[in-house]
């Protein structure tokens, strides 16, 4: 995600030179930022753009590895 993008998302906390705080999980959440080829500022892992699991998909994985042991 861009740098600009993130200002605008109502997680954005406040913004330095190197780093982010993003209050998106609750709490406040560090998160790096890095210039990408075309020198644009890029937020590195941001929670938004990242596969968010569910919790029972998560359990019912765990189950079967404890049933079928491979």
């Amino acid at each position: 995600m861009k740098l600009e993008d993130c200002r605008k998302c109502p997680h954005h906390y406040s913004a330095q030179r190197d780093d982010i705080l993003c209050r998106f999980n609750g709490g406040f959440d560090y998160l790096v930022s890095a210039l990408d080829r075309k020198g644009i500022r890029m937020v590195v892992m941001c929670p938004l753009e990242m596969p968010l699991f569910k919790s029972d998909e998560i359990a019912g994985n765990n189950l079967r590895s404890q049933i079928n042991p491979t």
